[in-house]
């Protein structure tokens, strides 16, 4: 397949995707606002009303961690199902399989673009300063964008071989997302310990979103180009093992 044709074929499915989703609900793309306020509610009810945590400017800092998690744990489980979703166009069209995986990706970060878009103006007036640091949002959105295609593309990679993986998946999402920092600062965890918090890297990146955003801070660049590298090299593995058992997932899709 050329790779014009391939392109206009991802973004056609991908803009349809996202009608048709829309179109399930009464309020259509309200819902993409109204899904993260709520979810804001309720972990700001829970770790600031019960829990009384402490942080300073909590719902900013509870809001930027929760908008960048969502975009990665999002695109990686909505990822990990999206070939055998895919079986039947699969079984009609020799097509390569990394159009599955990069379809979902591609319709997760279209709204999650949006939110981000909601999150910047909300920051626009909240107490924390507005700085020149936000010049290096797109870097760490870049960054982002890797990690989160690579490992999107590996779930997607492996689920068919293995469907009971989407539910261990599921669960290691939940125990990153806890232990990303989303819902408590890094004080709170004993200084010898922090080294396992930032064993995940979806850690470290939402305390450098918080350091331009919110602190006025530059990021860690050198944590930011090792984080570039070993995410680029991930995603040459997934792209590589994608294509390698390609013409096996017509098969083992439809069984």
């Amino acid at each position: 397949m050329q790779l014009r044709t391939f392109v206009d074929l991802l973004f056609f499915k991908t803009s349809a995707d996202l009608r048709v989703e829309v179109s399930r609900y009464y309020l259509n793309y309200f819902w993409w606002i109204l899904e993260p306020i709520f979810t804001m509610g309720v972990f700001y009810f829970v770790f600031q009303v019960l829990l009384s945590q402490g942080t300073p400017n909590f719902v900013a800092f509870l809001l930027i961690g929760l908008t960048f998690w969502n975009w990665f744990g999002f695109s990686v489980m909505n990822a990990a199902a999206s070939l055998l979703n895919g079986r039947m166009l699969m079984l009609q069209v020799n097509i390569p399989k990394v159009f599955f995986p990069l379809g979902t990706i591609l319709q997760d970060l279209f709204k999650q673009l949006f939110v981000i878009g909601l999150l910047l103006t909300f920051l626009l007036f909240y107490p924390t300063p507005v700085s020149v640091t936000w010049v290096a949002l797109p870097v760490l959105m870049i960054i982002q964008g890797i990690l989160v295609a690579a490992s999107a593309i590996l779930s997607a990679m492996a689920v068919p071989f293995i469907p009971d993986l989407r539910l261990l998946i599921g669960t290691l999402l939940n125990l990153l997302m806890f232990a990303s920092g989303i819902f408590f600062s890094e004080e709170v965890i004993l200084p010898q310990h922090r080294w396992i918090m930032y064993l995940n890297p979806m850690a470290g990146l939402i305390k450098n979103y918080r350091q331009v955003l919110m602190y006025a801070s530059w990021p860690d660049w050198n944590y930011l180009l090792k984080l570039f590298l070993a995410s680029s090299a991930l995603l040459v593995l997934a792209l590589y093992l994608l294509n390698r058992f390609d013409q096996i997932y017509p098969r083992i899709c439809q069984e």
